[in-house]
């Protein structure tokens, strides 16, 4: 059987049309929206108080967070960050947040583990639930909203 070309032109457009649907908006993962807050769980924690330092192993806080921290970590990667503790008053405490390539869906935090006032920022303990967002280059939080 031979092919008439306006067969062709035919086939040729319906292959470009479905190559063009998988590039829409819809199949493209969204870009981490910077001022939104992303519910995170500690796995671990650990301090260092000669250096004032303690070190998160963290993960979503559950699937409806799951997407959005995998898009948060791997756009920013070595961020300025700043967390809010599930439940604890006062202000976020200002950190730096990296994706872990080697742990799927995991990310790794450095904080301070006391303030410049010497006292220790609100308790984290493997099993909490903090927020997490972008800071932005003046040191406050990226956007306006707290939510």
């Amino acid at each position: 059987m031979r092919l008439q070309p306006d067969r062709i032109c035919a086939v040729f457009g319906i292959l470009l049309a479905c190559v063009a649907a998988r590039g829409t908006a819809e199949s493209r993962p969204r870009a981490a929206n910077p001022d939104a807050w992303v519910a995170c769980r500690a796995l671990e924690v650990h301090t260092e108080s000669a250096r004032g330092t303690a070190v998160v192993l963290f993960h979503h806080a559950d699937e409806s967070s799951r997407a959005p921290l995998g898009e948060f970590l791997r756009a920013h990667s070595g961020a300025a960050v700043e967390i809010k503790i599930e439940g604890a008053a006062g202000e976020p405490v200002p950190g730096t947040v990296f994706r872990l390539k080697s742990c799927f869906g995991r990310g790794l935090l450095l904080l301070p583990s006391q303030t410049q006032e010497g006292t220790t920022p609100a308790p984290l303990k493997a099993g909490t639930v903090f927020r997490l967002r972008l800071r932005s280059a003046q040191g406050g939080a990226a956007g306006a909203s707290d939510e």
